[in-house]
């Protein structure tokens, strides 16, 4: 059985095929803000058909569900669901925070306003909450771990680490859904803010 794997919940676009052995076929990791929506679809085409894989060979799906972009996080998701649901096949999410995370290290996602999405990790554990805050006091609470995600936001270089194979890296914590229909986008923010006011 193959897994395909979809994360649209930041700059990038994430397309992997993952065997039933848990190793990855193939992957990419593309950088492409504001563009997944114009790529998914060709990529999971172009992947597919280099290793072979046939629509029916695909028996599950795993998706990033966010926080992350307002729009980003619902390509994906809307990509995968209408997949599981046509093909009566299960559907797995994971969260945007964990899915990037290493041992140990602060993940940092672009939230906008001087603000960003975070997690803190200690020995692969998730410390507190996934968060929004202002960068400040994000920078405060640091303890000078490494950053993973966008760096920039508090002057270190971005740091998005071999995206594909973070989906079998955090195999325990994909989360099977009950109901693919009722499946929604985690936001940490209410909607309004992520509109663009004049």
């Amino acid at each position: 059985m193959i897994t395909l794997a979809l994360d649209t919940s930041h700059k990038y676009l994430v397309v992997a095929l993952i065997d039933d052995n848990d190793q990855l076929i193939d992957g990419i990791s593309q950088l492409c803000p504001k563009k997944q929506s114009e790529y998914i679809m060709v990529e999971i085409d172009r992947l597919c058909k280099k290793n072979n894989v046939k629509p029916f060979d695909i028996g599950r799906v795993v998706i990033t569900k966010g926080p992350g972009s307002y729009t980003g996080v619902r390509i994906a998701m809307t990509v995968a669901k209408v997949i599981c649901a046509l093909r009566n096949i299960p559907l797995y999410t994971l969260n945007t925070i964990e899915f990037l995370a290493d041992d140990n290290c602060l993940v940092l996602i672009d939230a906008r306003s001087h603000r960003a999405y975070y997690g803190k990790f200690m020995n692969g554990e998730l410390i507190g909450e996934v968060a929004v805050d202002d960068l400040d006091a994000i920078n405060d609470i640091r303890d000078d771990l490494p950053i993973i995600g966008d760096g920039s936001l508090l002057n270190e270089a971005d740091n998005y680490p071999n995206l594909a194979q973070k989906f079998i890296q955090h195999r325990n914590k994909w989360h099977l859904e009950d109901n693919v229909h009722t499946v929604v986008p985690l936001y940490l923010k209410d909607a309004s803010s992520y509109m663009v006011k004049k």
